[in-house]
């Protein structure tokens, strides 16, 4: 076989090196991201309760926007990654020229529904009379991001698994520091603040949480522009021609919808999962919704090294399963798993002792503060298996096999978080915490399948 720099499965001196070369952007990246969302979750935690409510009652269905975004992504960067592993460059950059095309297309039709639902979405998802306009001036803002971030996240997977996790990381973080200078502008009013010694008048639109939406929108849609630019001139070897993104290829869209529809529903199933959470939690009042979202931010903290990883791991897998070197992807993808899982343990440790100080950053409310503090401690004992469950999920998706990791979902959230969920709370009113334990539990049980399905995938 060639070797194009497409090609990483010898990128390190050993399966490790190569690891570790390869996730540490996306690691970077997620770091970014989270000093992200603990900027956005601070911002609006300055104006209240209710507002902080208001973004964590829409937050489940930004999920499932994400998740089926996720899974356009998947099914077009599998496919490049197994190319690029047989040394076939010309199909990979069909495939990825493809992925532009459909993901504009289906970028649209998420918006379009997004804002279709707009109205009813608050009170669906047991928002207050007080909480409700604010929940719906926030997601249909944030309903026009969803387009471009279809965009932004298909070009992104399908450069990662071309090796490139370099570009993604350059335009994400440029929109990052973006994003926190336009929240300061347009979640709070006009203003005098203090620096150096000296007063200066700052602007502010004062939009509140519809600031904090306009924000996110615009700063996803400097990173698409950034990162299309890279797609289109990328160093790794694929060629993308308007004549293939404009031309519909049967082939490979059938073998995307093969690989992205078990995706797709993985993620619905998680993502209606976290909507029914979601209302069992609201049952509870705003302090309780308002302590998971933000015990919810500060354990985001904990996945930056299993998406690094589980990324690594499809590219890997991918990559090996098309040079037809089987030993050598279920070695890539134990590597990864076992290195995730242990430094999901380390974030583990600081939830347990530290997680009441994270929360104070994000919110005053004293109440809240000790309620986020309890039911990180909960999950705290979740890490390593959370790192199983998403970095095992990343190598099977490599491998093809993404029905078994929708299997493992459907039965972890609907079977165990869900049931467990509604007995503790309406049966026994045992309260926030139990919810979080019923979550623990899932977690637990989808780390241990997905690794065992993984090894015996292949072989």
């Amino acid at each position: 076989m060639s070797q194009n720099s497409a090609n990483v499965l010898n990128l390190g001196k050993s399966p490790t090196s190569t690891i570790l070369k390869l996730s540490w952007p996306t690691i970077v990246e997620q770091i970014a991201f989270t000093i992200l969302n603990f900027a956005d979750t601070a911002m609006v935690g300055v104006l209240g309760a209710q507002f902080t409510a208001a973004v964590g009652i829409s937050a489940p269905v930004i999920w499932l926007a994400s998740g089926i975004m996720a899974a356009i992504s998947v099914g077009f960067s599998v496919q490049v990654a197994q190319k690029i592993g047989a040394d076939d460059m010309e199909s990979a950059s069909k495939a990825s020229s493809q992925s532009l095309s459909a993901s504009i297309v289906l970028g649209a039709i998420l918006t379009l529904l997004a804002l279709s639902v707009t109205n009813v979405l608050p009170k669906l998802l047991g928002a207050d009379e007080i909480t409700a306009p604010i929940t719906r001036d926030y997601f249909f803002v944030m309903a026009f991001s969803f387009f471009v971030n279809t965009v932004l996240t298909t070009i992104s997977a399908v450069l990662r698994c071309a090796g490139d996790t370099t570009s993604p990381l350059i335009g994400n973080s440029i929109a990052i520091v973006a994003n926190i200078i336009l929240n300061f502008l347009f979640i709070f009013p006009e203003r005098t603040m203090i620096f150096f010694g000296k007063e200066v008048y700052v602007w502010g639109a004062g939009l509140g949480v519809k600031g904090a939406a306009l924000a996110t929108l615009l700063s996803i849609t400097i990173a698409t522009l950034i990162v299309l630019v890279m797609f289109f001139f990328n160093r790794k070897g694929l060629k993308i021609y308007a004549k293939h993104i404009f031309a519909f290829d049967k082939q490979i869209n059938t073998s995307a919808t093969q690989i992205g529809v078990p995706v797709a529903l993985e993620r619905v199933t998680l993502s209606l999962g976290q909507v029914v959470f979601m209302r069992i939690i609201s049952s509870m009042g705003t302090s309780a919704i308002a302590a998971h979202h933000l015990a919810i931010q500060a354990e985001s903290m904990s996945y930056m090294p299993s998406f690094g990883f589980a990324v690594a791991a499809t590219t890997l897998v991918g990559q090996s399963i098309g040079a037809d070197k089987p030993k050598m992807a279920k070695d890539f993808g134990l590597k990864a798993a076992n290195i995730g899982a242990i430094l999901m343990a380390a974030t583990g440790v600081i939830l347990f002792f530290f997680g009441e100080a994270i929360v104070s950053l994000f919110t005053p409310d004293k109440e809240v503060i000790k309620m986020s503090g309890a039911i990180l401690k909960i999950v705290a004992f979740a890490q390593p298996f959370e790192a199983g469950a998403t970095i095992f999920a990343g190598a099977l998706r490599g491998a093809g096999d993404s029905r078994w990791p929708f299997y493992i979902n459907l039965i972890g959230v609907w079977g165990f978080r869900i049931v467990l969920s509604t007995i503790f709370v309406f049966m026994f009113n045992l309260g926030l915490s139990s919810v979080w334990v019923a979550m623990l539990i899932d977690l637990v049980f989808r780390g241990i399948v997905c690794r065992r399905r993984f090894v015996k995938a292949i072989g």
